[in-house]
């Protein structure tokens, strides 16, 4: 008689393989005893990896493309950038559609980070989104383009002066979607400006920074606006010293804190957009250099800034401290904490001792109890 575990490893074991049927006259690559492959019978199987190797060939097709385009497009600003900057870094691929270029040692600049987004053509799902949101969502600003990021200075590293606030010109069609990815636009006012072509609006801290900004001369701002095919290309020119998103920690470290000039523009699609969008980039440097001036602005107008920044600070770390505050547990009342210290003195005792415990307790409440009733009959 077979032992037990040779009885469980034989009801285990699979059944003996079955030699494919012969009744079969379409393709068949590839046959060894019971081992036959016939593409017919794999139809599912077939479908599913083209698909796969379409896509994935759709990917390194998409991913060869855009790194193409991506040197393209940032090529025309490589004299500018080399005239301008000691050190550059060659162009990275942060993704197929996301390439970022950096540049330092520069007067008045800490550093420079330019980025290049292009259209998901690597990710047909992803580009399918991107054109549907295009249509129905007239907000929605899918464009190709390109952000010159100049960082001035942060924490002790870098410009220092108390700079502009945050100062902005934005292009009507991208304002919404400008407005609700950037906390520090909530710092200045929408205004209307006479200086500005209608397809464009203004932010700003106080009258007497704009005044600086557009008036100064050799700044070119108001100048580059005055042309349609600059004014065109801009989604937004912005000046701030506040983060772009709301710190949820309480104010922001200063050693974090920093001060930046960013350009964001559409990717030039012919020569003369090319020509805008080198002009708008040396109008970026130009403001870099107008900042670094310590009288730029009237003491009183840099005391309005410096507390304007120190109530926002107060108020998020006040908030914060609330939110703490919120989260911790509540304290224990003098009756709980006595409570518990009985509880935990009682853990301690043994099985026949806390009997004994419960049988006095028992008596203490009979006694309380004869003593309430004897009380509301005399009553």
């Amino acid at each position: 008689m077979a032992s037990p575990l040779v009885q469980i490893l034989s009801k285990l074991a699979p059944p003996p393989a079955t030699p494919a049927p012969r009744e079969y006259d379409g393709l068949e690559l590839f046959r060894w005893k019971f081992l036959v492959f016939r593409p017919a019978e794999f139809k599912f199987e077939g479908l599913v990896l083209s698909l796969v190797g379409v896509y994935l060939l759709m990917y390194l097709v998409g991913k060869a493309v855009n790194g193409s385009r991506a040197k393209a497009a940032i090529a025309p600003y490589s004299t500018i950038i080399n005239s301008q900057f000691s050190y550059i870094r060659p162009l990275l691929t942060s993704s197929p559609s996301l390439h970022l270029l950096y540049a330092s040692g520069r007067r008045n600049v800490l550093s420079l980070h330019a980025t290049v987004t292009l259209l998901p053509i690597h990710d047909m799902p992803s580009l399918i989104v991107h054109f549907v949101k295009s249509i129905i969502e007239p907000t929605y600003d899918g464009s190709e383009g390109l952000i010159f990021d100049l960082t001035l200075g942060r924490g002790e590293y870098g410009l220092q002066g108390e700079g502009a606030g945050v100062w902005a010109v934005v292009d009507k069609g991208a304002l919404r979607q400008t407005k609700n990815a950037r906390w520090d636009l909530t710092f200045p006012k929408l205004n209307e400006s006479s200086s500005l072509p209608n397809t464009h609006v203004l932010f700003t801290e106080h009258s007497d920074i704009t005044d600086a900004l557009l008036k100064t001369p050799n700044v070119g701002i108001a100048e580059i606006l005055a042309d349609p095919t600059a004014a065109r290309v801009l989604k937004y020119l912005l000046i701030s010293d506040v983060a772009a998103i709301r710190p949820s920690k309480g104010p922001s470290p200063a050693k974090l804190k920093s001060r930046q000039v960013i350009l964001s523009v559409t990717k030039p699609s012919n020569n003369a957009e090319v020509e805008a969008v080198q002009a708008w980039l040396q109008v970026a440097l130009n403001i870099a250099d107008l900042l670094s001036k310590p009288t730029l602005l009237k003491p009183e107008v840099t005391r309005k800034l410096i507390k304007t920044r120190q109530t926002v600070d107060l108020d998020l770390a006040s908030g914060y401290k609330k939110e703490l505050d919120e989260d911790k547990p509540a304290e224990e009342t003098p009756e709980e904490r006595r409570a518990a210290k009985k509880r935990a003195e009682r853990e301690k005792l043994s099985e026949k001792e806390r009997k004994k415990l419960d049988e006095l307790d028992k008596k203490r409440e009979m006694r309380k109890l004869s003593k309430k009733q004897g009380l509301k009959g005399q009553m």
